[in-house]
């Protein structure tokens, strides 16, 4: 509700701190995209001596009994991995069943594994499967914090002894002997401090007002045994994969240990491209560069894919058994329910088929199939199957954005691309390895149909820069591999137009530029089509449907809607709606969604997927603690705003000591002839010239500017759809404030709150008083005073700078806002307090996004600080 009464000092934000909000935006993404293209530089200059042939040749001499001992270590190391999450729920008092803690953790590391931000990826699976199981928001976080504990103490511990005594003459030669033992102490005095504060600190530790849950000391070394065997098998299945007469296994380790490192630090999805170039610097000299590729390779196929291919199909298979389960007990189709996953993961299968249609397309055929295929079909049908796999694979990567939407069109046009697909596999020369990849990504699709229950128009959507990249990545991916299998054929003109079964390149180079011809084409198209208008303020028969709704919850924050500032998304049924506005990037929603709480959901997942077809940041401001789950169902990340003051009004009465100065002050008002009622909304439009003089003058005396989303601002049209509150004093108004009633008593709320220049002081808080006490009287059980921002912020694993940062501007931060004064006006009413908090993407988005939020609020970034 608006703050109108906190009297705001604000003050433009240095050019220092706006460095360091750009610095600490874009660091990150500039230090990955450093660290992969070294990576790429090391591939490049060690394939450089490579033919295609080579690493085809050394891929058939890794003997069967390697990748079997790998897929065997891997699976041991994965099942080692599960003991973290088994050891945490104990620590946090959940008793699950055993098997069950071990599925989830399989899934959430085979997909962090692989995504990269372990934090976010591997957490919105947890919750996932743990919320089901009885685990709180709250003991997510700190399983999140342990797990991560429990990662680095192995990742040190091992490295500090490999420094020490192991380290490989690549990492000497980098660092200086002195430089790699001294990093080596310096690992290995973490892994001792935190060993150390476990064995002296029984429960917490206190930093600051910051606490720590601790494990204690069996639980810690039990940590330490559990990553250390996590990280000896993940090394040991590249070990198995390398030729025999390598490097004894501590080199390996060393080296492995370092790439994992750096491919952590670029904050690449699953340390792609850094970790082979790191293994390709760092081994280079010990194993020859095919042989090392290739078991670079095979290791990503076996550590990496392969989990993923299960876990993806895990997610899949309980998202279908949790439908059908809604189905039966509940009698509501998927549209009601909160995950995204199964979705998601088909849109990964379809981008994966696209992917190995581009590569396929880009490596030699084998000339003994197509030899056999000859005798059936003639060589230029065989031509033609490999140059439409390729414009099939590009279609695949383009339509994965929107099965990813859920569109039912995107559904059916998958599943006619995957069946041409496995068509043109076979047909270009037998492939039937590749026919089978694609056949089990279309038996993926054909039951799940019911996910797909958007209708909306599939070209209606923007492509997110990530989506762009990762399409953009697989065609160069597929042309580079094709330069690369080709580069010993000389280039000339005619080799375009060459049809032999002996000529790969030429197919190879028509397929290529027929996949980039329909991208660009695509790509083209995009970018002349005019975009439909993204959102559009409701019109009268909208505030009406929206009143409507209003009128039966017990919250006043959906009044709100009836400023007409902010676009409504209504559920199919019209009964719930969420009120929204955009700026820049970031779509905040007000609140809650408004209406019935079976609703929620849906309308939530509804309005996220609109956001993400337009490339935006789905974000939920002022939203309740008791629907959190609503938001962390789609991975979304929460921090706390401040905290909500309502008075409970059951037997509220101004006598006593606790309220002497209000009585102070309404005798005060008795004695100078003024009164108070309210004026109902029907006569309202009488009041309105007097009301605009109270408000023109109380925005003169603030030198204030209107507001508006999460706060009103003085409209006619506004305030005639509700009552109003005011005080007078020989018939003239000299204070007002517009009422929010809630539906069955109870709550009311105001929202504008203004007074005349010549009203007495402790004119306000004499209008609170008559609104309670005329609440009361018409039975309404608590009146809300609004929130009080930055206020009771707690420490949490999931906000270490924004609580920190906040609690800091909430004490120092007058220059900006009287934050600590306005909670303290507020508590002179003694209301309990209530969380109220933000859903957003996650990540480095947090700056941005308030920023937006704050330009909502004040009308433009340039009247923020007005």
């Amino acid at each position: 509700m608006n703050q109108d009464q906190s009297e705001p000092r604000r003050a433009t934000p240095g050019p220092l701190m706006a460095f360091m909000a750009i610095l600490r935006s874009a660091g990150p993404p500039l230090l990955a995209l450093l660290l992969f293209l070294l990576a790429a530089g090391v591939l490049h200059r060690t394939l450089q001596g490579l033919h295609y042939r080579d690493l085809h040749t050394a891929l058939t001499r890794i003997p069967a009994r390697a990748l079997w001992l790998a897929l065997l270590l891997t699976a041991l190391n994965y099942l080692v991995l599960s003991g973290n999450d088994l050891l945490g729920t104990r620590w946090l008092g959940l008793r699950v069943r055993r098997w069950r803690v071990m599925l989830a953790s399989l899934v959430a590391y085979s997909i962090s594994n692989n995504v990269g931000f372990a934090l976010l990826s591997g957490t919105s699976v947890r919750h996932r499967f743990f919320s089901r199981w009885g685990l709180g928001a709250g003991n997510l976080a700190w399983l999140v914090a342990f797990n991560s504990a429990g990662y680095w103490l192995g990742l040190l511990s091992l490295g500090s002894i490999s420094l020490l005594f192991h380290s490989s003459l690549q990492l000497e030669e980098g660092l200086g002997q002195l430089s790699a033992r001294l990093l080596g102490l310096l690992m290995l005095a973490l892994v001792g401090a935190y060993l150390a504060v476990n064995a002296t600190r029984r429960e917490e530790l206190v930093i600051g007002s910051f606490r720590v849950r601790l494990p204690g000391l069996p639980r810690a070394l039990a940590q330490l045994a559990l990553s250390s065997t996590d990280w000896l098998l993940a090394a040991s299945v590249l070990a198995a994969l390398l030729p025999a007469g390598g490097p004894p296994f501590t080199t390996v380790l060393g080296a492995f240990l370092a790439a994992q490192f750096l491919g952590v630090a670029s904050n690449v999805p699953g340390g792609l491209g850094v970790f082979e170039g790191s293994l390709l610097a760092l081994l280079g000299s010990q194993v020859p560069s095919e042989s090392l590729l290739a078991s670079l390779l095979l290791y990503r196929l076996v550590y990496y894919a392969l989990p993923l291919a299960t876990a993806l199909l895990v997610l899949l298979s309980d998202e279908l058994r949790q439908h059908r389960s809604r189905l039966a007990v509940l009698g509501r189709s998927l549209g009601q329910t909160s995950a995204l996953l199964a979705p998601r993961v088909l849109a990964v299968f379809c981008f994966a088929a696209g992917l190995i249609l581009l590569l396929s397309g880009a490596t030699p055929a084998e000339h003994s199939r197509l030899l056999a295929m000859s005798r059936l079909l003639p060589e230029e049908l065989l031509d033609l199957s490999h140059f439409l796999a390729s414009i099939l694979g590009v279609g695949l990567l383009l339509l994965a954005q929107a099965v990813s939407r859920r569109l039912r069109s995107a559904y059916f046009l998958a599943i006619a691309l995957l069946a041409a697909g496995i068509v043109m596999s076979l047909l270009k020369a037998g492939d039937w390895e590749e026919a089978v990849l694609l056949g089990l990504m279309l038996a993926a699709f054909i039951p799940s149909r019911a996910f797909f229950d958007r209708r909306a128009d599939i070209a209606e959507t923007r492509f997110t820069r990530a989506w762009i990249l990762a399409i953009g990545g697989a065609l160069l991916s597929s042309l580079w591999l094709g330069a690369f299998a080709y580069r010993h054929v000389e280039y000339s003109d005619t080799l375009w137009w060459k049809v032999a079964l002996d000529q790969d390149a030429p197919r190879f180079l028509r397929a290529s530029v027929g996949a980039a011809v329909t991208l660009l084409g695509f790509a083209s198209w995009r970018l002349l089509r005019p975009l439909k208008r993204v959102i559009r303020l409701p019109d009268d028969a909208e505030l009406d449907r929206a009143r409507a709704v209003i009128q039966t919850q017990s919250g006043t924050q959906g009044w709100l809607a009836l400023v007409r500032d902010k676009a409504l998304l209504f559920s199919p049924t019209q009964d719930a709606f969420v009120m929204y506005g955009v700026h820049g990037r970031t779509w905040a929603a007000l609140g809650d969604p408004v209406g019935p709480l079976e609703s929620a959901p849906a309308l939530v997942r509804a309005f996220v997927e609109q956001v993400h077809d337009w490339g935006g940041r789905p974000v939920f401001y002022q939203v309740q603690g008791s629907r959190l789950s609503h938001y962390a169902d789609l991975g979304m990340a929460l921090v706390k705003l401040g905290d909500e003051a309502r008075v409970p009004l059951e037997g509220f009465t101004l006598q006593g000591g606790r309220y002497r100065e209000l009585r102070t002050v309404l005798n005060r008002c008795e004695r100078l002839g003024i009164g108070f009622r309210v004026i109902p909304e029907s006569e309202v439009a009488e009041a309105l010239d007097a009301l605009e003089s109270v408000s023109s003058q109380w925005l003169t005396r603030k030198s204030a500017s209107e507001k508006g989303f999460s706060l009103g601002c003085f409209s006619r049209d506004y305030l005639t759809r509700l009552p109003v509150a005011v005080l007078e004093q020989e018939g003239r108004i000299l204070a007002f404030s517009n009422l929010l009633p809630g539906a069955d008593h109870e709550e009311m709320s105001v929202d504008l709150m203004r007074f005349a220049d010549d009203a007495p002081n402790g004119l306000m808080d004499a209008l609170f008083a008559h609104l309670m006490l005329w609440s009361q009287a018409r039975g309404y059980r608590v009146f809300n005073l609004g929130m009080a921002p930055l206020s009771g912020l707690e420490p949490s694993p999931f906000s270490k700078l924004w609580s920190p940062a906040g609690r800091f501007v909430y004490r120092h931060g007058d220059a900006f806002y009287n934050f600590e004064g306005l909670r303290a006006y507020k508590q002179k009413f003694h209301p309990e307090w209530e969380a109220r908090y933000l859903a957003y993407p996650g990540g480095l988005a947090l700056p941005l996004v308030l920023t937006d939020i704050a330009a909502l609020s004040a009308g433009g970034l340039t009247r923020i600080f007005h």
